[in-house]
């Protein structure tokens, strides 16, 4: 099945996840397009028969391009969706239990998709950044477990391989 793997980064950290859940992913036999929320045209969305999107999360808040992004998915996809979150604080303690979702117009709340640990390389940052940074203790941490991201793909994988065999079926039994 071709999946499309998008990222909202702000420093690159969520790229660098996306990067390795869509390696994961291709490892599995499945087509890949991964590109910035930005750079995901119509075709790309018509194109793909799943698609996980990554954003930063920021004190519990997506960053606003991949909650721009989770909206369009709302009217513009009708396939499964992934989501994942990666941030400093307020990490998943389990995301190993996949939930496949849908976009809503309420958007994705907290709990409903895994968030996984992140890094912040403080050279790049503002002056107002380094200060917000410091302020909540996650100044030079690198909270990454990659290990856990490949597991978390490596789940996603096989529930889009169960999709793609439910639709090359006659079967009107639904995924689970």
């Amino acid at each position: 099945m071709r999946v499309l793997v998008t990222t909202a980064s702000k420093h690159g950290s969520t790229r660098q996840i996306g990067e390795v859940i869509a390696d994961q992913l291709q490892q599995h036999g499945h087509q890949l397009l991964c590109r910035d929320v930005e750079e995901v045209g119509d075709a790309d969305i018509v194109q793909a028969g799943a698609i996980v999107l990554g954003t930063a999360v920021y004190g519990a808040r997506l960053l606003s391009a991949g909650s721009a992004f989770a909206s369009r998915l709302a009217h513009e996809f009708g396939g499964l969706v992934w989501l994942f979150g990666v941030g400093l604080k307020n990490v998943t303690v389990d995301p190993l239990r996949v939930t496949t979702t849908q976009p809503a117009e309420m958007g994705y709340r907290a709990g409903r998709y895994p968030v996984f640990g992140g890094v912040v390389e403080t050279a790049t940052l503002s002056a107002a950044e380094r200060a917000l940074i410091g302020a909540v203790g996650a100044h030079g941490k690198d909270l990454r477990d990659l290990e856990l991201v490949q597991a978390w793909a490596a789940l996603v994988a096989v529930q889009v391989s169960a999709a793609e065999r439910a639709q090359g079926s006659r079967s009107t039994l639904p995924v689970v």
